[in-house]
């Protein structure tokens, strides 16, 4: 099956107005690119969101390396509730009293990608030419690969920054 154009055109004509063609309709994926932007950077800027809140009550699941079931939770106000072990009367979990900040490298490392995926957005958005197939093909490559790195970050394991989280010592001890 073939096609063709009536009135015929000329070879450098036909080549001319698929080049046309092609330019138009990277033009229109561009611009509809830049919604789907608009829209990751939205869903990002409510991950943070979750993962920054600065008020009690906030609730985090915990798991094992092994198993995504869920082993039980924490709460920002740091009380601890485990389905293994049963709470002090009159309590739903057992409140605990850290003297000091207890860092997560994990999570400062999640916080970390997910304000460089958002920077990355931003310049595709409004710093860099948004009409330029190259720059933008560049820019979301850059994406997914700070996106996969914040997916293995997620995942845990000894690959991903903060190592073995079980074998740090948070005692506090510089030596």
């Amino acid at each position: 099956m073939s096609a063709q154009i009536w009135p015929p055109i000329s070879h450098e004509q036909l080549l001319k107005e698929e080049e046309d063609s092609l330019a138009a309709e990277l033009e229109w994926l561009l611009e509809d690119l830049q919604a789907a932007l608009a829209s990751l950077k939205s869903g990002l800027e409510e991950c943070l969101a979750l993962l920054n809140v600065q008020e009690p009550g906030t609730t985090l699941a915990l798991s094992t390396l092994r198993s995504e079931t869920v082993k039980g939770f924490v709460t920002r106000d740091i009380s601890l509730r485990l389905s293994s072990l049963a709470p002090p009367r009159g309590q739903a979990s057992y409140p605990l009293r850290i003297s000091s900040p207890l860092p997560l490298p994990q999570l400062s490392a999640l916080l970390n990608l997910l304000n460089q995926a958002l920077d990355i957005i931003d310049i595709s958005t409004w710093t860099g030419d948004p009409r330029n197939g190259s720059f933008i093909s560049g820019q979301l490559r850059l994406l997914a690969e700070t996106m996969d790195e914040s997916k293995a970050v997620m995942k845990g394991g000894e690959d991903v920054v903060g190592g073995k989280w079980w074998e740090d010592d948070f005692t506090g001890d510089e030596t």
